[in-house]
């Protein structure tokens, strides 16, 4: 009893109290411990959802733990690099240890003990709960997710240093479903000319010859061509459907809209969440539509106007939150 006591002493529930107010403080004031742990949480994750892409994930997955040796350059920017959930694997064990041991004090304690053991113990218990709220959220998304990608390619570079815009790659954002990936021959308009980067050297650029079997040198094709297994990273479960042209043409809704400031970042990351409720639903019921558009004419929209009480017509009203609208 006397050694179980001692255990429990008020000074050592203290130093157990204190170290919960640092948890909870590295909690509110940070936002987790950035690891591959996460990236790999999530590639098992989205593999459940998309088993089509885990291939390319696992791979992507090993590449990243020897990038900073194969290729330096390719690097999350800083200003990213803590977007996500983070790894809350260690918090939660050492939340969970301090509330047991607390627990204890709780039930066998007395006075100043049984007292601090209780603050403790909340305090220990709202924490595991917060992380436990968070990595629920989490799951099934990939807020963070930036896999290496076979050819390096900066945003940053193509984009705001040299003004590219962004359908002249994506060209199919307007006009399909999916904003698509540029062939290599788009990538070809600019670097059969420009075939060393400021940043990378040959290194990158010559594998577009090579994916496409031309001899830099020559510039002749003396081989097979082969595709680039190019890793998606922005992935939505396989029951919600997303129309880009829908929302770039007919909605005007900008690209950074949903996917962030990608045109600063040298490897893209996932900026959003993209969560259905907090995210896409949210949107629909604050942004307006745009009733020039034709395919409203038969709209009534004044008359809509008037029963709900409302001066604009948001994207809720017309169908925008209702289930069968993106969900098969």
């Amino acid at each position: 009893m006397k050694k179980s006591m001692m255990l429990l002493d008020v000074s050592r529930l203290r130093r157990l109290g204190l170290m919960m107010l640092l948890l909870v403080s590295f909690s509110v004031f940070g936002n987790g411990i950035k690891s591959n742990f996460y990236l790999t949480t999530n590639l098992a994750t989205v593999s459940l959802a998309n088993p089509g892409e885990s291939a390319k994930k696992e791979v992507a997955q090993k590449e990243t733990s020897t990038v900073s040796e194969s290729r330096p350059y390719d690097k999350i920017d800083p200003e990213f690099a803590h977007i996500g959930p983070g790894n809350n694997t260690i918090p939660f064990v050492i939340a969970l240890i301090i509330f047991i041991i607390a627990f204890g004090g709780l039930i066998k304690g007395k006075g100043n003990v049984k007292k601090i053991a209780g603050l403790v113990a909340l305090l220990a218990l709202g924490y595991i709960g917060k992380i436990t709220y968070v990595e629920a959220r989490a799951l099934g998304r990939q807020q963070g997710y930036a896999p290496v990608q076979p050819i390096w390619f900066s945003h940053k570079v193509h984009v705001t240093q040299n003004g590219i815009d962004c359908e002249y790659c994506h060209v199919d954002a307007r006009t399909s479903r999916h904003a698509g990936v540029p062939s290599l021959n788009v990538c070809m308009n600019c670097h059969s000319q420009v075939k060393e980067g400021t940043i990378s050297g040959k290194k990158e650029i010559a594998k577009i010859y090579e994916h496409l079997g031309i001899n830099p040198k020559t510039g002749q094709k003396d081989k097979p061509g082969k595709p680039i297994q190019w890793i998606k990273v922005h992935n939505l479960p396989d029951h919600v459907y997303f129309n880009h042209a829908q929302h770039v043409q007919a909605g005007k809704v900008a690209c950074q809209e949903c996917h962030g400031p990608v045109e600063k970042m040298n490897r893209v990351v996932e900026f959003k969440e993209l969560a259905m409720g907090d995210f896409c639903l949210d949107c629909h019921r604050k942004r307006g539509i745009d009733t020039s558009n034709p395919y409203y004419k038969h709209y009534d929209f004044k008359k809509l106007m008037d029963k709900e009480g409302i001066d604009k017509i948001t994207v809720d009203k017309i169908g925008g939150a209702d289930c069968s609208s993106c969900h098969y």
